[in-house]
């Protein structure tokens, strides 16, 4: 389980909040997510496009040290905080539309981790063949799971008068929707859920 300690290293504010329930669903999200990374296979890199201040290749790089994990930011403020916070993490500036870019090129990673990104982008079906260009083994992405992640936000008096969604996400997800845009581009293994969250495990076709 991940301990206060470990929240306590980063600045975003969903990681620096202390109400215990919302930090109960992050801990399980990440016990899915982990599951979810071990059920992916053997792997020895990893690729997290939209590594933020890396909440989630820090934590999975310090449960499996001789992985390599390599991150993608678009912000260049986050990219700093990764850097500063995992000295392993290797953390490059740049687009979920350009992973092209990145060193190494298609099959350099086995796998690609997406968590809570695709409900920002105003075409996630590019940045998803974007990914599959890399022709990793497998892909491990997330999204919010909605409604109930807006009802969440309610619950909470958050982004009330906006009926409780994130003024930055523009696409909405369900576990069917979800599943409905993941297979236009791969082929999905698992799709499994985390209140308030959707996980799914796919491959490149």
């Amino acid at each position: 389980m991940i301990p206060d300690a470990y929240f306590s290293r980063f600045e975003t504010r969903k990681y620096r909040n202390e109400n215990p329930v919302q930090r109960a669903l992050i801990r399980r999200f990440i016990a899915s997510l982990h599951d979810l990374f071990i059920e992916a296979g053997p792997v020895s890199s990893v690729l997290e496009v939209g590594v933020g201040e890396g909440f989630i290749s820090g934590y999975l790089s310090e449960q499996f040290p001789g992985i390599r994990f390599t991150g993608v930011e678009l912000a260049e403020a986050d990219v700093l905080r990764a850097r500063r916070h995992f000295p392993r993490l290797e953390v490059h500036q740049g687009s979920a539309y350009a992973l092209g870019a990145l060193p190494g090129g298609p099959g350099a990673y086995d796998l690609v981790i997406c968590a809570e990104v695709l409900e920002h982008l105003d075409t996630p079906s590019l940045a998803l063949d974007e990914m599959r260009s890399l022709k990793p083994k497998r892909l491990l992405l997330s999204v919010p799971h909605e409604p109930f992640f807006m009802l969440s936000n309610l619950a909470r008096l958050k982004n009330v008068s906006r009926f409780g969604n994130d003024p930055e996400h523009v696409n909405h997800y369900s576990p069917r929707s979800f599943r409905r845009l993941l297979e236009g581009h791969l082929e999905v293994l698992r799709v499994t859920t985390s209140y308030p969250w959707i996980l799914a495990l796919s491959a490149p076709r």
